[in-house]
């Protein structure tokens, strides 16, 4: 076929999009065409690195690559790949090369485009520790992990997943720490994906997850380079996406989402009184506005006499009965705090502060809503985003916790949290029980959960954690 004939394929390969740039020139007498997309290039190593070297060329000899590789200086090697191949690589911001006399099609990386500098991440924000955080190129990102593990065992394995984006994947693990079971159940996820798009990592958690429609998160997520190697290092394997921010992490356990980066920078009493904060403040949303509401309901002979008397002089003449008007409340949250998160910034503190309490103060004065039920799901509320990772889960919990408080007391809570023990232990993933190390019992791992161990104690690997090396140090000699 000829070259011009070929660069007429290209175009309608690429449907004709009008930021494909095509270029025709000589190299060395012969036509040559080159195609880019606009602004995904460097536009000035392109015309002094690649043009008017490729343009100055006064004899050339097969394979032609060779002869380009004497004098392009301003990008990669050019190599050879296959027309369709050379397409894809042309949709991914490549450059494509076509020579009068070659079947081949050259390919010439020279990619350039806006991107954000790594920065500290908004839900990882720590006062004591690294803060730089990932950002949307997944190629910075292995970069940045690259930084903190600088060992030969550190492996990226690269797929692509999406019929038209093409989205590039990685699978980050450390050789000889990570158990080969699951990075290749991780890989076999990741092939069997088969979907128009991936735009974000959530998508391919979504497949990668055991149960697709848990509440509960299955796969973590991490938005630091410290906080990942330090979960490759107990055998976790990662996996990155082009476009996102957030890093996946399997296998991913119930308590390890209470524990923060900063935990492992601070003394270890400090790292295990805010865990226990956390702890309690989750368990707080939860089950606070439930258990006021089955006591209001059923067991109001509970409240001590002088806390009851109060109760009932703020609660007198309320029109909703205790359950509709938790509910209620608990909805007008909802929407404030989705109100707060879509506007404009310097909007939507405003709002989220001054509207919950203007809000709330205009419906206690007009005897629609009750003091304890603004303050029991104020205290929920705080509690909930003390473990940012669990808030939708908790927010969907304590909406049901609530429904059945407000239809069986204080046995329905009761019935509902066994219920949810149940389901906790229920759920595995990549040979992990989410519940670990206490379903099953590992005693070795309960001293790093709700009690932070020392550093200088850690001398074994999570047993939680399929590995295929348990021991993290050694005695000195």
């Amino acid at each position: 076929m000829d070259v011009l004939e070929r660069a007429a394929e290209v175009e309608s390969k690429m449907s004709g999009s009008e930021d494909v740039i095509r270029l025709d020139f000589k190299i060395a007498g012969k036509s040559a065409v080159i195609f880019y997309i606009d602004a995904m290039i460097d536009k000035m190593a392109f015309e002094i690195g690649v043009m008017k070297p490729l343009k100055g060329i006064e004899e050339i000899s097969m394979p032609y690559e060779k002869s380009f590789n004497r004098v392009v200086t301003s990008s990669m090697p050019i190599y050879v790949e296959e027309f369709e191949k050379a397409i894809e690589k042309l949709a991914s911001s490549d450059m494509m090369l076509l020579v009068e006399g070659s079947d081949d099609s050259y390919i010439i990386s020279l990619r350039s485009f806006a991107m954000r500098v790594p920065n500290e991440p908004p839900r990882e924000t720590v006062l004591k520790g690294p803060r730089e955080g990932f950002v949307e190129d997944i190629k910075t990102n292995m970069t940045l992990i690259r930084r903190r593990l600088k060992t030969p065992d550190l492996a990226f394995e690269n797929m692509t997943a999406g019929k038209y984006t093409k989205t590039p994947i990685s699978i980050c693990y450390i050789k000889g720490i990570a158990e080969e079971k699951v990075v290749e159940e991780v890989r076999n996820r990741i092939k069997e994906i088969n979907t128009d798009g991936i735009l974000d990592s959530s998508y391919v958690a979504r497949y990668i997850e055991e149960r697709k429609y848990s509440i509960f998160n299955e796969v973590g997520s991490v938005e630091k380079p410290d906080v990942l190697a330090g979960k490759l290092l107990e055998g976790r394997v990662g996996v990155l996406v082009d476009g996102s921010p957030i890093v996946l992490t399997v296998p991913l356990v119930f308590l390890e989402q209470f524990q923060s980066a900063e935990d492992y920078y601070v003394k270890s009493f400090r790292a295990t009184f805010t865990r226990l904060v956390r702890i309690f403040a989750f368990f707080l949303a939860i089950l606070l506005p439930a258990g006021y509401v089955a006591l209001q309901e059923f067991q109001y002979q509970i409240f001590p006499l002088k806390v009851l008397a109060s109760l009932m002089n703020t609660i007198f003449g309320v029109p909703l009965p205790p359950t509709l008007e938790m509910i209620f409340v608990l909805l007008i949250f909802e929407i404030l705090n989705e109100a707060a998160i879509r506007m404009p910034k310097h909007i939507g503190t405003s709002l989220s502060v001054v509207g919950a309490i203007v809000l709330g103060e205009a419906a206690v004065s007009a005897g629609l809503l009750s003091t304890p039920t603004i303050l029991v799901v104020a205290l929920s509320s705080i509690g909930m985003y003390t473990v940012p990772d669990e808030a939708d889960s908790s927010s969907i919990l304590r909406m049901s916790f609530v429904i059945v408080s407000g239809v069986l007391g204080l046995y329905g809570l009761v019935i509902s949290c066994v219920a949810l023990v149940a389901y906790l232990v229920s759920i595995k993933g990549f040979g992990t029980s989410y519940l670990a190390p206490f379903s099953p019992s590992l005693p070795a791992d309960i001293k790093d959960t709700f009690i932070m161990q020392n550093e200088l104690d850690m001398k074994k690997r999570p047993y939680t954690i399929p590995t295929n090396n348990r021991t993290r140090k050694r005695n000195n000699g």
